[in-house]
């Protein structure tokens, strides 16, 4: 590994950890904002909550997110790949903090894939090295496809394990009295706990896949996630999550449609499952998504006309354009700054 090659893995590995800060404040506002829009608790304890549960998400989560990254295309065991990767993960940071100034909780892992398959297609090997894969059915899908399936799917699922969870529990609850109040607040903080855990075991792990491609391509081959990216990705998103996006918050917390602890404790308890699940299958879902559609759901539930559905018509603008967008900004930092690089290896 010559000199060159050595500074761009350093600033590939340093790119991952802003871009896992950005994720930080992007999907983790999101996190948070239910508990917060029913004013269960502050922002500062519910940052505190969810950066102790997102850290034991990404030590303990596993590694079939990070499998399924890395499968996305041939990455081919050769420096070239830290431009590809350089490209992808500024493409996806700008974005993240595009989207955070203009207080859409877009989906940072539609951000990244973009970001990579700009990338890859800018730097002459057209459409040959990604792995498009196969669609076999709902759960079992291979490669690019396979990604693409769960970013589409989840939100879909989000919704309406959102709705679904909220009609049976407003069925359980229908002879309860006001006390009960008391305990969905307490029950909150669970079901909060449950869905860090599955940002962070999800999320975490599709940064970790870009470190460990990094690592690969220089030479340092490494099947397993080395403890020291873990630990270096998952404080990353914590000091993510501390920087709080408070339009983000706002947006889901309380513009799409107005939460009390019920919403809050059902919506956190569907995207838990949500997000729980991908993480087991290795389906790189967005947290934001999943939250967000989540909301809908509930609200959908509870009463149709109480949603704000311009504001979801912003958010599923945000979310279509995303890996587009992402993808064109990656091609021509590439074509700009990189291209030269790759013609000397």
């Amino acid at each position: 590994m010559n000199q060159e090659s050595t500074y761009i893995l350093l600033f590939v590995i340093l790119l991952s950890s802003v871009f896992a800060y950005s994720n930080g404040f992007q999907d983790g506002s999101t996190v948070a904002a239910s508990i917060i829009g029913a004013r269960t608790l502050t922002p500062k304890q519910a940052v505190i909550l969810v950066s102790i549960f997102e850290f034991s998400g990404a030590l303990l989560g596993g590694s079939a997110v990070a499998s399924t990254v890395k499968s996305i295309a041939r990455f081919p065991n050769s420096p070239d790949v830290l431009a590809w990767l350089a490209c992808g993960m500024s493409a996806a940071i700008g974005w993240n903090f595009l989207t955070k100034q203009l207080g859409f909780p877009s989906s940072s892992t539609h951000a990244m894939v973009g970001g990579l398959l700009g990338a890859i297609v800018a730097a002459g090997a057209g459409t040959d090295l990604i792995v498009w894969g196969e669609y076999r059915h709902l759960v079992d899908a291979t490669g690019l496809a396979k990604v693409i399936v769960s970013l589409f799917l989840s939100p879909l699922v989000g919704f309406t394990a959102g709705y679904l969870l909220f009609k049976t529990t407003m069925l359980l609850l229908l002879k309860a009295s006001t006390r009960v109040n008391k305990w969905l607040k307490m029950a909150q903080l669970p079901a909060l706990a449950l869905v860090s855990f599955g940002h962070g075991a999800n999320d975490t792990q599709k940064v970790m896949g870009v470190a460990v491609l990094a690592l690969n391509s220089v030479g340092m081959h490494s099947q397993e996630i080395p403890l020291w990216v873990r630990v270096l990705t998952a404080m990353s998103m914590i000091l993510g999550i501390i920087s709080l996006a408070p339009r983000i918050v706002r947006k889901v917390g309380s513009d799409i449609f107005r939460l009390r602890p019920v919403h809050s404790f059902v919506t956190q308890a569907a995207a838990a499952a949500v997000l729980i699940y991908a993480s087991i299958t290795g389906g790189p879902v967005s947290a934001s998504q999943v939250i967000s559609s989540a909301v809908m759901g509930v609200g959908t539930a509870e009463r149709h006309k109480g949603v704000h559905w311009l504001v979801a018509q912003e958010m599923l603008i945000a979310w279509f354009v995303t890996i587009p967008g992402a993808a064109l900004a990656s091609a021509v930092m590439y074509l700009l700054l990189f291209s030269t690089f790759t013609k000397s290896h």
